[in-house]
């Protein structure tokens, strides 16, 4: 089953220690996140900048961000996905209304 992604922004970021906090979109206590957590790198997380992520706890019970992307290539893999999809029930319905010729 895949785990639902949750969205947020980064609130608070320390490039020195490679950790920050993301502020849930749905307003609740921010999440801490590590830069291991980003799934793709594309330069350096900064304020402002709006994610998705799993949720997850550590050893210790905390929340934690897991899966971390940019919430644009979040929303283009999903876009990528559907397209696949379409792309394969137009390939079906091409090729049964062939074979029913």
């Amino acid at each position: 089953m895949k785990e639902k992604r949750l969205k947020g922004t980064i609130k608070y970021w320390n490039g020195r220690k490679g950790f920050g906090f993301i502020d849930p979109e749905t307003g609740d206590k921010q999440i801490f996140v590590h830069i291991k957590a980003f799934t793709v790198r594309k330069g350096k997380p900064v304020i402002g900048q709006e994610v998705t992520y799993t949720l997850s706890a550590d050893e210790q019970g905390r929340s934690r961000a897991d899966n971390v992307l940019n919430a644009e290539d979040d929303v283009s893999s999903e876009s990528s996905s559907t397209m696949i999809i379409v792309g394969i029930v137009v390939a079906v319905i091409a090729v049964s209304a062939y074979l029913w010729a």
